[in-house]
């Protein structure tokens, strides 16, 4: 059976469908990948051997409304992997990338609308009731349904093998005997979040034991000029930096405690491997989505969040982060108790199913 993924553009839309079509493909069947064709699109697809082809031409970030041309093109291109491809069931994983299905429909092919987040994006919201089926991340009155029918399955996202604290050390260049703090802005990074890194290690300096940073940091790092006014001590708090990670497997086998977004996949991957975190939500988002993501941990007793007043963490991210700390252990068990380990097979049961007509 061929299934056919539309959408992307970043990290958060794309894993999703990474996790579904992984379960399809150990299970025989085929998938493809329309994208946007971004760098990071590739990066995630090609390490794992996933076919994809570009709806949009140069690799950039969302055309603007009125370049009217670009938009038309792609929903040509669009129109010609349906044909070519002739799939047998269309998943739709949401973001700008998933446009010109709002503008043709799905060729009479079954459709599965994948929403991650707790707040629904413009295009899921445009979508929903077009589609034939909604996979929810989490219940709420504002997000799309299907025509046929809508599920909460939690936000697929890979399953992550087991990988021993030594060797997670080994390729991440750390040290095993360490505990770990996972600081990280989401694929594209965030100069932000990135900014927090003094205020990190002055937390786990104060903290006391040995501690290490694992920085993600989406290559958006800008150099620290030390103020020779200030006498700045010495910390024993090693950082190693990645631009990007692959391997989240082992960077959460490590990670003891983590700062960073909410986007819906990092909060399923939190919730899965039972790490507790301090969470700066996205503060640009008209729908506030990645807030409502945070919510549901901090509201389980697995994480903190910045408020709105403090949009970049400056003023209150390393008070939130010590008392998190604090309470590592006990918040680590309340967050995994938001895991939905389950979700990607069965999203891809229900696509199966509908691609047979053996879905209500």
């Amino acid at each position: 059976m061929r299934v056919l993924f539309l959408g992307g553009g970043t990290g958060g839309h794309i894993v999703p469908g990474i996790a579904v079509a992984e379960v399809l493909r150990e299970r025989g069947h085929e998938p493809l990948f329309a994208i946007a064709g971004r760098g990071v699109e590739h990066t995630l697809l090609d390490a794992r051997q996933l076919a994809s082809v570009p709806l949009f031409r140069g690799g950039g970030g969302r055309p603007s409304p009125l370049r009217v041309d670009v938009w038309a093109a792609a929903t040509n291109r669009w129109r010609s992997v349906v044909r070519r491809f002739d799939p047998e069931a269309i998943v739709v994983l949401g973001g700008w990338v998933a446009l010109p299905a709002v503008l043709t429909g799905f060729f009479g092919r079954p459709s599965i609308l994948l929403e991650q987040n707790a707040r629904p994006g413009k295009v899921q919201r445009l979508l929903g009731r077009r589609v034939e089926h909604a996979c929810l991340a989490v219940e709420g009155d504002d997000m799309p349904r299907g025509r046929r029918s809508t599920q909460v399955t939690g936000n697929p996202v890979p399953a992550f093998a087991a990988v021993a604290r030594d060797e997670a050390a080994r390729r991440l260049r750390l040290d095993p005997a360490r505990r770990t703090c996972l600081l990280m802005g989401g694929s594209q990074g965030a100069a932000d979040v990135n900014a927090l890194l003094p205020d990190v290690l002055g937390v786990l300096a104060a903290e006391g034991g040995a501690w290490q940073v694992l920085h993600i940091s989406g290559g958006r790092t800008e150099p620290v000029v030390p103020d020779p006014a200030v006498d700045v001590p010495v910390v024993d708090v090693p950082v190693v930096e990645h631009a990007f990670v692959t391997d989240m497997a082992s960077a959460y086998a490590l990670a003891d405690v983590a700062v960073c977004r909410a986007g819906g996949v990092t909060v399923s991957e939190l919730a899965g491997t039972g790490t507790p975190a301090v969470l700066l939500p996205y503060p640009y988002h008209a729908d506030r989505h990645q807030e409502a993501n945070g919510r549901r941990l901090v509201d389980a007793g697995g994480a903190l969040m910045v408020g709105r007043d403090d949009p970049d963490g400056r003023r209150t991210a390393a008070a939130l982060l010590a008392a998190l700390v604090a309470r590592c252990e006990q918040a680590a068990v309340a967050v995994a108790t938001l895991a939905r380990p389950d979700a990607a097979r069965d999203v891809a049961t229900l696509v199966v199913e509908a691609a047979t007509g053996a879905t209500p």
